[in-house]
């Protein structure tokens, strides 16, 4: 823009030009004239070089206002072409919804970018991002301001955690991207809006991650100046409901269900007398009190008889904080009428009680003949039903003595477990524990194009008599049942034979039951959205005393009742998290209704609740940031959520004092000097 300071010889070069075209020509008369302008000569002069001079100075101001001049620290500057890239990046924690007054965190921060924006020079350029688990870019190096604060006004906090690190390693490819794409852009500054959490800004790494996190921060900082505009406030309580669930699932319809609360107090101030309320499909069924001690927690119970099954909406509320989002608690609970098992017989016979799935088949439905109203609905099968019925119609599996399996039969399981069902083995004298292991891979010992389906593998069978089990404490939930119950027989049921069990030391494999001399007898883990339980022995007499005894029936519907309350899982997600079903707008904690087309098409349920790890709203100290998460990394730090209005945005030794302004405002009084003077001489 400056080398438009050329146009300025404009005005000399016409007055020269006009000066050439006079000749001058004797006459008599003249000489009284020549008198009588040399007499006003001085003044003439004057008024043509003052003339000349403003419109000159026109021409210079305009260019100078265009090119933008700024102040720094050595005196006035300019700057053709040149810009500075600023990225925003908003903190998006749901910490940041905190409303202590009339504005949350988030708005405030809002604010505050809107003023980087409107402050900056018009050469600058902008890029907003939010921070959160999965960091989003939402403008790149734009220029556009009524653009960029329609994007920042459209801004809507998300209802989940942020991650400190992979938002560096985002900022760093962004502006090495920028830096590349635009060279006029010869400064770069980032901008942090955010509460400092803790849990955000103190994350927990490992020793490698750590140190990659370091380095990306320090390319970053040579690359651009990192500002953190703190919009927090120190000593924030908060109470957060984080949990809410079935004490029983699952829930079966025409039964009364227990739905157990649980609250925290984050706070240092305690919470008397706090109500909780209960609703149900959007209608409030109860209310009940209870007090939390400062840094506390309380638990609630209600109970509800669901008539009618289907998906229903569960909703509890604890209000009275400045953090609205995490006094909410979110369930979609599936009431079914029944749970359905379909029992795999591997040595089926026309005689009754001659295979293990008969034995199961009564202890799941001991009450079906006489009742016709059991909570299960049994069906048996041959072992090609792996491959002949639909198992997505069923909420359990149980797999009895089957020799084999085949890759087919394999990925049949693998996909229905994905899919969040259940599957149980029962093992036995036909079991072929090398086709077990190969066919269907142990956890943690993945095979090439397989799933790891097993929680444990399968070895030498052991004929060694057992009188005595290991509960382990009871600490496993198929087992909570029988805790102070010893007349059940459990821990004296006899095994005689079993197969012997070995789960991965680095696996998810959890041992539910075990036997006397250590040797686990029930192992089960999660797989996909399902669960599988193996059980060491068999379900029909000979290998153990199992079937014969009074804990086999309570046993068996605790196994399948586990299994069958994993499809709570599918549709109970975190913020942020992927359900069964891939849905985007799961940023908003919730119930989410899901219609499949074409009509009348499937309706699905989806509770997204809030991770109650944000709800500690605990900052991280400034020395304690400087010293431990960015050692030796430049930034600057400025408090801001104490007076919005007069605080200092931004942390550049750039100060910009508006002269392009100011430069304008002088044309115009140019303009307007030009326009008398031009009338004063002329009319003279």
């Amino acid at each position: 823009m400056l080398g438009w300071l050329a146009v300025a010889a404009a005005p000399i070069l016409i007055q020269l030009l006009s000066r050439r075209k006079y000749r001058e020509t004797p006459w008599a008369a003249m000489e009284f004239l020549r008198a009588a302008v040399q007499r006003r000569s001085r003044r003439i002069r004057f008024e043509q070089w003052l003339l000349l001079a403003v419109r000159t100075l026109l021409i210079v101001l305009v260019v100078s206002a265009v090119a933008e001049p700024y102040v720094d620290s050595s005196g006035m500057a300019l700057s053709p072409g040149q810009g500075v890239h600023r990225v925003l990046v908003f903190d998006g924690s749901f910490s940041m919804a905190y409303k202590p007054a009339d504005k949350t965190r988030f708005d405030r921060a809002k604010e505050l970018a809107r003023r980087i924006v409107e402050e900056s020079s018009q050469s600058d350029a902008f890029s907003l991002m939010l921070m959160s688990r999965r960091p989003r870019a939402i403008v790149n190096a734009a220029l556009d301001r009524a653009a960029i604060l329609r994007e920042i006004d459209d801004l809507r906090l998300p209802h989940e955690r942020a991650e400190l690190p992979p938002a560096i390693a985002q900022l760093r490819r962004l502006v090495a991207e920028t830096r590349e794409q635009s060279p006029r852009l010869d400064r770069h500054e980032v901008y942090f809006l955010t509460d400092l959490q803790r849990t955000t800004w103190a994350p927990k790494l490992s020793e490698t991650a750590q140190a990659e996190f370091l380095r990306q921060t320090s390319e970053l900082a040579n690359s651009a100046a990192l500002i953190v505009l703190d919009v927090g406030r120190p000593h924030a309580d908060n109470l957060a409901v984080v949990d809410l669930r079935p004490v029983d699932p699952p829930v079966l319809a025409g039964r009364v269900a227990s739905l157990r609360v649980s609250l925290k107090n984050f706070g240092r101030r305690a919470r008397p007398r706090q109500n909780v309320d209960l609703l149900v499909d959007g209608r409030r069924i109860a209310r009940k009190e209870v007090d939390v001690s400062p840094g506390g927690s309380a638990e609630v119970e209600f109970s509800y008889l669901f008539d009618a099954p289907g998906d229903h909406s569960i909703e509890v509320v604890a209000p009275g904080d400045a953090l609205d989002i995490d006094n909410h608690r979110f369930l979609a609970l599936p009431v079914r009428r029944e749970i359905r098992v379909l029992c795999i017989d591997g040595r089926p016979s026309g005689e009754r009680f001659q295979g293990a799935a008969d034995y199961l088949a009564v202890a799941l439905a001991p009450r079906e003949q006489l009742s016709g109203n059991a909570g299960f609905r049994v069906e048996t099968a041959a072992e090609s039903a792996l491959l002949e019925r639909n198992l997505a119609d069923y909420d359990c599996l149980f797999l009895c003595n089957v020799a084999r399996f085949s890759a087919g039969e394999a990925h049949a399981l693998s996909a229905y477990l994905q899919g969040g069902g259940g599957v149980v083995f029962f093992l036995g004298d036909r079991v072929r524990a090398e086709s077990y292991n190969r066919e269907l891979g142990v956890a943690g010992q993945g095979r090439a194009g397989g799933a790891e389906i097993l929680p444990a593998r399968l070895g030498e069978v052991v004929y060694r008599p057992q009188f005595r089990l290991d509960p382990l404490g009871f600490r496993h939930p198929i087992l909570q049942a029988f805790r102070g119950r010893g007349q059940s027989g459990l821990l004296t049921t006899p095994i005689f034979n079993y197969f012997k069990l070995s789960p991965p030391n680095d696996s998810s494999a959890t041992t539910v039951l075990a036997l006397a001399d250590g040797d686990p007898l029930i192992v089960e883990r999660r797989v996909g959205q399902g669960r599988v339980v193996l059980v060491a022995t068999s379900a029909e007499p000979g290998w153990s005393a199992l079937p014969l005894w009074p804990s086999f029936v309570p046993l068996v519907q605790e196994i399948a009742a586990f299994c069958a309350a994993d499809r709570l899982q599918q549709c109970n997600v975190m913020v942020g998290d992927r359900a069964a079903l891939s849905f985007a707008d799961t940023a908003q904690s919730g119930i989410h209704v899901v219609r499949l087309d074409p009509p009348p098409g499937d309706e699905r349920m989806f509770a997204v609740n809030v991770d109650p790890l944000e709800s500690d709203l605990a900052r991280i100290e400034l020395e304690e940031l400087r010293a431990e998460v960015w050692p030796e990394v430049p930034f600057q730090h400025q408090t801001v959520w104490q007076d919005l209005d007069t605080a200092t945005v931004g942390g550049t030794d750039r100060s910009e004092s508006g002269l392009h302004v100011v430069l304008l405002y002088c044309v115009l009084g140019l303009l307007l000097a030009d326009t008398f003077f031009s009338w004063k001489f002329g009319h003279a």
